[in-house]
């Protein structure tokens, strides 16, 4: 199920030709990793399950540096392919080649993300 569709449709019309095509492989990997809602949330087109925006699960950010996949609690996650960056004490991010480099990973971290989507570090 696909939430906001005119407003994820007007954020990516504001994205470059090259970009956009970035956006679509990162939402294809995690929309073929689980059964996801999607809406621009916060700037970025946001990922969530069961439509808790609350504990949202990924984001994809365009930025000046590129495109990437961010995971909310990603400091939670699982990650022996050591995809993921950042030093936050929650967010984490790949960039978009490393991410469509490695679609089974990619999953893995995005249902890893929708099993931890509740929890807190201490």
């Amino acid at each position: 199920m696909v939430a906001g569709m005119g407003t994820v449709t007007e954020w990516l019309a504001d994205r470059a030709p090259e970009d956009r095509d970035r956006v679509r492989d990162l939402t294809q990997l995690i929309h073929a990793a689980a059964d996801v809602e999607e809406a621009v949330k916060w700037g970025r087109l946001t990922f969530t399950h069961g439509g808790d925006w609350h504990h949202w699960l990924c984001a994809v950010a365009v930025t000046g540096k590129g495109v990437n996949l961010m995971f909310h609690k990603g400091a939670l996650l699982a990650d022996p392919a050591r995809l993921l960056r950042g030093e936050g004490k929650y967010l984490r991010q790949v960039p978009h080649d490393r991410a469509v480099a490695a679609p089974e990973e990619i999953t893995a971290l995005v249902r890893d993300a929708i099993a931890h989507q509740h929890d807190m570090l201490d």
